[in-house]
């Protein structure tokens, strides 16, 4: 291709994306996105400061009755603004986003942006222990639904603008884009999508650049100037911090999972009076031990600039870790995202000052920003966005692999003790839902599922696999071992691309079949199964006994099939 051919090539392309609405659209969500979170930012941190100051002037024995007062109307007017007016703004948002990217829970409402936004404001304002992340994010969703309105857009266009809404929202909390980008596809979509990632791009480097242009070119904490390089021989202490985060990381969404039932019990209190529970006994425990209320940025800024002991870093480790998943657990609206960096911060910090009392150089302030990193891995099972953000909040590219391999370590030490993504958990505790939804919650797998079904031997030939295929007509085959454990599933497709790659037909189906099939147990509702299926693009799911044994296949036919006999 000759120079001028190549120009008007390039031309064209450059004039097909400026008549291009995405363009528009998306640049519109960030900007909107970026505001709101501005402005969300701002009004937690008046309020907060104006009370705290405010409190400051009286006596101890004054703010013993009045602190927890405060704290306790924040969080009723959050409740009452939550449950009274938009339930699906109650905890975090970025589950109910999840849900309705997956459109099987209520669409997002424009009343959700302000209920989201004053609720969140009340509640964390007055020292609820939570993150205003999660908020953030339902907030640039909303964004993202408003501009879908205002274009009269629906379907997957509708929502490409919701998840670059959410992106843009983490980016302009973080001043951290790429983060916020990779976000979108690791934790909401859960995939990577070409034709999401353009819009989602564009969004989050409009909202960090709008936010960069109000606050500053600074991240969402202070961090210091870090000298400190790493030594081969300090790699171990990174690996032990990998571990710890994984284990405390899975001891915190129990923890969190733990008050949610705990609440569920209090039934003699109405669902808008709960986050005031909360409200009054983080008020009381906030008066001793300050710096678990509210988000815990200030507590972070303090931490990495060597402000604390060693004995008051443990005590506001435990005192937060405590206090967030029991204020999470009431329904006020917010988050834990920059809770649990928080956590990872004091635990990093914590656990390097240890080695150093062992007479090991180190630097405290490294370690509690790998410390971040591997805890939000362990708790949100998100590693890419977790190295990404502490990549993109440092600047510093010398600490890269330390980070990468602290963060691996607690993702996979989650992993093996049977931890699921905390987002993803808690979507099957987000109410309210729809009415499809509400039906699947109430019935479980093993109502509908397939209890016949073939299984293949590990051990079974491809060809003698695909006779069978060829009789039954089925979609997926269920692959066990010899003790009739599940290790596998393969489909039809699976056997076409070996033929087609000239794997010999007398190969074990072992050698090409997905080794990590996705499951349900029997006595789950199909709730789950519904929301798996949409989350992994598969038709089918293999239902297993909690001994791995085989007990049948559900199918996308099945739940169909049974939400037409129930919503006729």
């Amino acid at each position: 291709m000759n120079a001028s051919g190549f120009f008007y090539k390039t031309k064209g392309f450059f004039k097909e994306i400026a008549r291009s609405e995405i363009v528009v659209q998306a640049v519109l969500v960030g900007l909107i996105s970026g505001i709101l979170v501005i402005l969300f930012k701002e009004s937690i941190s008046w309020l907060f400061d104006f009370i705290q100051l405010k409190i400051g002037v009286f006596p101890f024995s004054y703010r013993l009755f009045l602190f927890p007062i405060i704290t306790t109307l924040g969080g009723l007017v959050a409740g009452i603004l939550v449950f009274k007016i938009a339930p699906e703004t109650r905890g975090s948002g970025i589950p109910y986003v999840k849900l309705t990217l997956a459109r099987i829970g209520r669409g997002t409402r424009l009343r959700s942006i302000a209920v989201k936004f004053f609720a969140g404001v009340a509640g964390i304002g007055t020292g609820l222990s939570l993150g205003r992340e999660g908020p953030s994010v339902q907030l640039g969703a909303g964004s993202g639904a408003l501009v879908a309105k205002i274009f009269r857009m629906k379907g997957t266009n509708q929502d490409k603008l919701i998840a670059s809404g959410a992106g843009a929202a983490i980016a302009a909390t973080f001043n951290a884009p790429i983060a916020g980008a990779i976000f979108v596809l690791e934790e909401l979509i859960q995939k990577f999508s070409p034709a999401l990632l353009f819009s989602v791009l564009v969004s989050t480097v409009s909202a960090a650049g709008i936010a960069r242009y109000f606050l500053g070119d600074n991240p969402s904490f202070v961090i210091p100037q870090l000298s400190f390089f790493v030594r081969i021989e300090d790699i171990w202490v990174f690996i032990l911090l990998g571990v710890v985060s994984g284990v405390v990381g899975v001891c915190f969404c129990k923890m969190i999972f733990f008050n949610i039932t705990l609440f569920e019990k209090m039934t003699v209190i109405p669902q808008w009076a709960k986050p005031a529970v909360a409200g009054f006994f983080v008020g009381v425990f906030g008066l001793f031990l300050p710096y678990i209320l509210g988000s815990g940025n200030l507590a972070v800024d303090m931490l990495l600039a060597g402000k604390f002991g060693f004995l008051l870093i443990l005590l506001i480790f435990v005192g937060k870790f405590v206090a967030t998943p029991f204020c999470f657990a009431s329904g006020a609206a917010g988050g834990i995202f920059l809770p649990t960096l928080m956590l990872g911060a004091f635990l990093g910090y914590f656990l390097s000052s240890l080695c150093i009392f062992c007479g090991i150089d180190l630097n405290p302030a490294v370690f509690a920003l790998v410390g971040m990193g591997a805890f939000l891995s362990a708790v949100a099972r998100t590693p890419i966005t977790a190295v990404v953000m502490v990549f993109e909040m440092t600047g510093d590219y010398n600490h890269i692999l330390p980070i990468m391999l602290s963060v691996a370590i607690s993702d996979l030490v989650a992993e093996k003790l049977g931890s699921s993504p905390i987002y993803t958990s808690l979507i099957f505790r987000q109410g309210p839902k729809s009415r499809e939804a509400a039906i699947l919650s109430e019935v479980r797998v093993e109502k509908i599922m397939s209890r016949e079904v073939e299984q293949f031997s590990h051990s079974m030939s491809i060809e003698n696999a695909f006779e069978i295929m060829q009789k039954t007509h089925h979609g997926a085959y269920p692959v066990v071992s010899d003790m009739r454990k599940l290790v596998g599933i393969i489909t039809f497709d699976d056997i076409e691309d070996a033929f087609l790659q000239g794997i010999s037909h007398d190969e074990n189906v072992e050698k090409i079949m997905n080794p990590n099939p996705v499951t349900v147990y029997p006595d789950e509702d199909i709730y789950r199964a519904s929301y798996l299926l949409h989350t992994t693009d598969t038709e089918w799911l293999v239902v297993e006994e909690r001994d791995k044994r085989v007990a049948g296949i559900i199918t996308r036919y099945d739940i169909n099939k049974f939400l037409e006999e129930k919503t006729p």
